[in-house]
């Protein structure tokens, strides 16, 4: 927690009423704050001003003017730093206050929100009259500090008074979070007339905003608000029909975060876990750090505006990544390598720090190079940060795989083979640029299952080695095999008919098997120039892929039309098998299968 609990404020802005004049609110408030380990509200200076006479009255003064925006405007750089500050707070309140409870019918079919907001009078006179606007506005800004920190907690209407007052507060107050709780913010035609809707984007002085609406609160349009605010982080919870503020208060995701904007975190979130050190990691956990090595790789050598972003990118999928893992091998009563733990990190650091030093993974030295090809090969094919997309240069990628290697024991070389493979294969299945945005950016369900997060976030826990990529695979249904099969390294004779059946199917799309036959194709140029036996299973799925779809292509012709989009992405799928495998015969990648010399005197056509 804070050094020094009380220096920031709370503001409660209410809804209509008049605010709970017996405070019932704080009280809900304060209780719950102190079941979860939080110092009560007498530690913290609350500020909850009553405006219901403003808010009656027939009209406003129509000389008040709205009160001035005080918000700088920002430039281009300075908008982006605030906005990844945001979201890496985000980021991590969204790990803390948990997942949001799914949806649930009510008996409500539509929102109400435009009918009570039409009934009650404070809220229609607020929304429609800007007289009384600027009035309440001014009311509440009289009474706040000029500088400090300060959470806001805004309950119906009061969530949109709070909207108001972002722009408008004094220069040197800094807001810590913003919780809004059953809002009607969702309702567009509550915002005519004002300027809430320019808020679409973060502002410098709020650290984070959480709206909390609940599954059968009809004023909230049984919705959350992020349509019109996306940086808000919209967080569903059960509370059925009840629009009350003391409801919401007692709800624990909701005390969490006002508790966390009052006094910090609590020392338990980050509870330490005890590893077993001679655990050894298994093939999905292996992967897992063959992610995180060459992701810090890639970070080591990009540059400037772009290393930072990229650096705080992978923290937080870094976090996310380890702290499900963890949580699921708890849940299971499976023993925690520590060498996982010890690559455990807080999502956020201060935005003075920049993206932070990141735990590295140790040297993994017990792959041969067999063994480590399909590995290699999906991080080839993957975006290490997914689900953030960030442009790295060819060159960066070619010193990441040098250096991973060598990381690994196996020399840079394979690194350099690697880099080489991946580039041939990308050109011979898709021989035009774009195959440079599949590495940079990764495309389809292969691609996503392909890489180490998406195994680690679905494996069960429990499983060890094959078991446990075979049950990460099967989380992602039919699409999302396809990827998960070729790094599980399942590319037998035995599996070719499963992979093509899959590939061909209406899940997987047409870049989808472009993005899985460049992998096989590059473990297959890979295995060659390192003198490495080839997997008769690359040819066989390459193979069946071209039969199967060459069957569909024949059946749905026959009634379809010409140009149909089912069947061009079908003869899409079938030429990137069909160029994948002529590269193959060209380049003797599978022997007794030609007896004609490759032309040229390079052994593989780059």
């Amino acid at each position: 927690m804070r050094e020094n609990p009380g220096v920031v404020s709370l503001l409660y802005l209410h809804g209509v009423g008049n605010g709970d004049p017996r405070d019932a609110w704080r009280r809900a408030l304060d209780r719950s704050l102190q079941d979860l380990g939080y110092p009560g509200l007498d530690k913290v200076e609350v500020i909850a001003p009553k405006y219901p006479d403003v808010l009656r009255a027939d009209s406003g003064d129509r000389t008040q003017k709205i009160p001035p925006v005080t918000v700088p405007r920002l430039s281009a750089e300075e908008q982006r730093a605030v906005r990844r500050r945001v979201e890496r707070a985000t980021a991590e309140l969204e790990t803390i206050l948990g997942e949001p409870v799914p949806a649930s019918p009510v008996g409500v079919t539509d929102s109400l929100a435009p009918i009570v907001l039409r009934v009650l009078r404070q809220a229609h006179n607020y929304v429609t009259k800007p007289g009384i606007r600027a009035r309440t506005l001014r009311m509440v800004l009289d009474v706040l500090p000029e500088e400090g920190e300060i959470v806001i907690v805004g309950h119906s209407l009061g969530s949109i008074i709070a909207i108001d007052l972002l722009r408008r507060l004094p220069p040197k107050l800094t807001v810590t979070g913003l919780v809004t709780i059953g809002s009607p913010a969702a309702h567009p035609n509550l915002h005519e007339d004002s300027d809430r809707l320019e808020m679409k984007a973060p502002v410098d002085h709020v650290g984070w905003w959480v709206n909390v609406w609940s599954n059968g609160d009809a004023v909230t349009g049984l919705r959350g608000i992020w349509r019109h605010f996306p940086w808000a982080l919209d967080l569903q919870v059960g509370l059925g029909l009840d629009h009350r503020t003391t409801t919401y208060l007692r709800s624990k995701p909701v005390a969490t975060a006002i508790g966390r904007g009052l006094f910090g975190s609590l020392t338990k979130e980050m509870a330490v876990v005890e590893g077993t050190p001679d655990v050894a990691l298994n093939s999905l956990e292996v992967r897992l750090a063959l992610w995180l090595a060459y992701a810090q790789f890639l970070r080591d050598h990009l540059k400037g505006a772009t290393q930072e972003r990229f650096g705080a990118a992978l923290r937080v999928v870094q976090h996310e990544v380890l702290e499900r893992l963890i949580e699921n091998y708890q849940a299971d009563g499976v023993r925690i390598p520590q060498q996982l733990l010890d690559l455990r990190v807080s999502p956020t650091v201060h935005l003075s720090e920049g993206p932070g030093d990141l735990p590295r993974p140790k040297p993994l030295t017990q792959l041969s190079k067999e063994e480590a090809v399909l590995a290699l090969v999906a991080l080839a094919t993957t975006n290490p940060v997914r689900p953030y997309e960030i442009e790295v240069p060819d060159d960066v990628r070619r010193q990441a795989f040098h250096d991973l290697t060598v990381w690994m024991g196996l020399g840079g070389g394979l690194g350099e083979n690697l880099h080489l493979a991946m580039q041939s294969a990308s050109k011979a299945v898709y021989p035009v640029d774009q195959w440079k945005l599949w590495v940079g950016i990764g495309i389809g369900a292969a691609v996503l299952v392909a890489g180490p997060i998406g195994l680690a976030l679905a494996a069960p826990a429990g499983l060890a080695g094959g078991a446990a990529i075979i049950g990460a695979l099967s989380a992602f249904g039919p699409g999302g095999m396809v990827g998960g099969l070729v790094t599980a390294g399942a590319i037998t004779t035995t599996g070719a008919g499963t992979i093509a059946a899959t590939l061909v199917s209406s899940s997987s799309s047409a870049e989808d098997v472009e993005v899985t036959v460049i992998q096989l194709l590059t473990a297959a140029i890979l295995r060659s120039r390192e003198g490495l036996e080839q997997d008769l299973g690359v040819w066989l799925a390459m193979s069946e892929i071209q039969r199967q779809t060459g069957r569909e292509v024949a059946r749905l012709s026959a009634y379809s039309d010409e140009k149909a989009p089912g069947v061009e992405a079908l003869r899409r799928k079938a030429r990137a098998a069909d160029r994948a495998m002529t590269y193959m015969v060209k380049n003797r990648l599978v022997e007794g299968l030609t007896d004609e010399e490759p032309k040229g005197e390079e052994p593989f056509e780059e």
